[in-house]
């Protein structure tokens, strides 16, 4: 099987081995936090809301970097902390995220702690071709 790694590169605070792997028609994108790609450094943003929209901008980036859309993701799982407070707002948030016919399959979990204290990470599964 052929694989290929893209490092999600040096990003303070971003988990160990979070990158883009493609290997059988499929990139798996893990560990997608909430930060600035372009200002690593800059504070998180404070709601859950601004938190999930930042980390589809990072993934529409590493989508874009390799020629790939968001329209191509299969599958979304989504790691949030505090699930009785954030939920509701995450789903209203999330909603925007993808178009019919283009919806992936989601699982929401929930989690006690993600790296930068953030309140919100994602994973996806994108599919590249055949």
């Amino acid at each position: 099987m052929n694989r290929k790694v893209v490092p999600h590169g040096n990003v303070p605070g971003a988990p160990v081995g979070a990158a883009l792997v493609v290997a059988a028609g499929l990139a798996w994108v893990n560990g997608v936090l909430p930060i600035d790609l372009e200002n690593p450094g800059k504070a998180l943003a404070e709601s859950v809301e601004e938190q999930s929209r930042q980390i589809m901008r990072n993934l529409d980036q590493l989508l874009s970097a390799q020629g790939l859309a968001r329209q191509q993701v299969v599958a979304v799982a989504v790691h949030l902390r505090q699930m009785n407070r954030f939920a509701g707002r995450f789903e209203k948030v999330y909603a925007g995220f993808f178009e019919a016919p283009h919806m992936p399959t989601r699982s929401l979990v929930g989690v006690a702690e993600l790296p930068r204290e953030a309140l919100v990470a994602m994973d996806f599964v994108v599919h590249v071709g055949s």
